[in-house]
């Protein structure tokens, strides 16, 4: 897999850019001086992409954030991160949101990029076509104990199928190990999926169809600093609407954050999400909280009394929404 991406063709992505940027912000002319930030992305795919596209493309320096990243921390590494404060924001699943409430933490969903959807695959060698097939076999995930190698084990119990999850650390460390034959199976997100197929005949065995999550800050910064928070959620709203809005800009600065230079699979990758990403991303846990609470009940009693609002925080997207800001966002896209 060639992962080089030329200059010219991410400036030509960056030039693009420009159009969208120059849409006015809901809170009128910034302030030269930035707001500083810090945030965690869990894992490098598409559905946790968007701060790292609005970075890349100016949008939040248009909305008078700076953001310095942390990279492929792990789904529970980026919620207790967090709420420890060593970064302000994150882009993590839904289940580190809940266990960290459970444990009477602050973590707070205020933004809900895309829909539920099958945001990786658990694949699997060519010759393995059946779940029984899995049998003794060595299953690669970023991290066992996060929400992707748990949804795992869970099919595994469900199947009655004895197999071991290994964490390699990163998507690409599970890509690699499965080309390489390191490892039987191993869970993609849909990025990969598609080159899986296409690179190695790998074969998608299931989704995992577990919340998508998305990004995350604590109450206690709501608290302390509303304005930063609102500027923040709404140039995501507004990279959001890049990825529907202008697919030629995204996949090129997609090949770069992925690491993919094969162009045809991630045209393919921005067409599954286009229609995922939500233009309107209110963050709710109304029909992922019971699945949720199931799995982690018994680590954590507490999790069959949280209510979905206490996981998620719409105010910030709602006062978009009401102003309509998000409308005007979209018509001036036409």
């Amino acid at each position: 897999m060639n992962r080089s991406m030329t200059r010219r063709r991410f400036a030509a992505a960056a030039t693009a850019a420009v159009t969208l940027n120059a849409w006015p912000s809901a809170r009128g002319a910034r302030s030269a001086e930035l707001l500083s930030t810090r945030t965690a992305i869990a894992l490098r795919a598409t559905f946790q992409s968007v701060v790292w596209v609005g970075v890349e493309t100016g949008i939040f320096k248009r909305h008078g954030v700076e953001v310095a990243f942390t990279l492929e921390t792990g789904g529970p590494r980026a919620a207790a991160g967090t709420v420890r404060g060593d970064w302000e924001f994150c882009h993590t699943g839904d289940l580190p949101v809940l266990e960290g409430v459970a444990q009477g933490q602050d973590p707070v969903l205020i933004v809900a990029p895309t829909v539920p959807h099958d945001a990786a695959f658990l694949m699997a060698r060519r010759d393995i076509t059946k779940p029984e097939q899995l049998a003794n076999t060595r299953i690669g995930g970023v991290d066992a104990t996060g929400q992707f190698g748990r949804a795992v084990q869970v099919l595994l119990q469900k199947w009655g199928v004895p197999a071991t999850v290994v964490s390699l650390g990163s998507f690409q460390a599970i890509y690699k190990a499965l080309g390489t034959g390191e490892i039987d199976a191993g869970y993609l997100p849909v990025d990969l999926r598609f080159l899986g197929e296409n690179e190695f005949g790998l074969n998608a065995i299931v989704g995992l169809p577990v919340g998508a999550g998305g990004i995350v800050t604590t109450r206690r910064l709501i608290a302390a600093n509303r304005e930063l928070v609102a500027q923040f959620v709404e140039a995501s709203v507004d990279t959001i609407a890049l990825f529907k809005t202008q697919p030629d800009v995204v996949v090129p600065l997609l090949q770069r954050y992925l690491q993919i230079d094969d162009r045809k699979s991630v045209e393919q990758v921005v067409a599954y999400y286009a229609p995922l990403f939500q233009a309107n991303p209110r963050p709710t846990f109304v029909s992922e909280i019971e699945q949720l609470s199931g799995i982690v009940f018994q680590k954590y009693p507490a999790a069959l009394n949280i209510r979905p609002e206490d996981l998620a925080d719409a105010s910030f997207v709602d006062e978009l929404d009401r102003t309509g800001y998000i409308e005007r966002l979209y018509s001036k896209a036409k």
